[in-house]
């Protein structure tokens, strides 16, 4: 099928299944639970729970994931701390990696780390069920048929409580059985649009 035929195809699956309008985002209240179990997680893998008391938060603007990351190395470079790296882990919050021994280090990137909230709502990392319900349908009523048209075929979908439970960790773009290049990539996406919708 021609790309200008396909596109028209994907622009009327579109309109045709999803809603104009997104659902609302996290609440308030969601959000700092989010960033409250965060820093529980971050402050148990300083390994000084029971060594020394543990310093209030910051009250800092929220920031997104990467400015986040920016922001706590700016901190602790200014301290005269480096050589480390920090990375991001699901199960167990932040894991820290480099030549930290000393416990007054350990405390600095603490500080830093509790200086400003993350904005997980705008780096799409808390969800709500409305959401993900809303991503699950554009991928399986717009996506998924537009990339069949076009001669890609993804993996099964999960199912719409398999995806809830996945927190929208699925993508029909990054289950394709033979796996997309950056080229295929490119164009799939310019012909059926972009990996998620826009939630804001």
């Amino acid at each position: 099928m021609p790309a200008r035929l396909a596109a028209l195809v994907a622009m009327a699956l579109l309109l045709g299944g999803c809603v104009a309008v997104p659902p609302p985002g996290p609440s308030e209240a969601e959000i700092a639970e989010y960033n409250a179990e965060l820093l529980d997680l971050t402050w148990a893998a300083t390994g000084l729970e029971g060594v020394v008391d543990r310093p209030a938060t910051g009250s800092g603007r929220p920031l997104q994931s990467a400015a986040w990351f920016d922001a706590t190395f700016a901190c602790m470079s200014a301290q005269g701390i480096g050589n480390l790296a920090i990375t991001s882990s699901s199960e167990s919050g932040f894991e820290l990696y480099g030549a930290w021994t000393d416990a007054d280090d350990q405390l600095a990137f603490y500080r830093c780390a509790a200086a400003n909230p993350i904005d997980p709502a705008g780096s799409l990392e808390v969800l709500t069920d409305d959401q993900l319900d809303y991503i699950y349908d554009y991928y399986l009523q717009s996506l998924v048929p537009c990339m069949v048209l076009n001669g890609f075929a993804p993996t099964s979908a999960p199912t719409r409580v398999e995806f809830h439970a996945l927190a929208g960790q699925w993508s029909p773009y990054y289950s394709v059985d033979v796996g997309l290049g950056r080229v295929q990539y490119e164009e799939i996406e310019s012909i059926c649009g972009a990996e998620r919708p826009l939630l804001y």
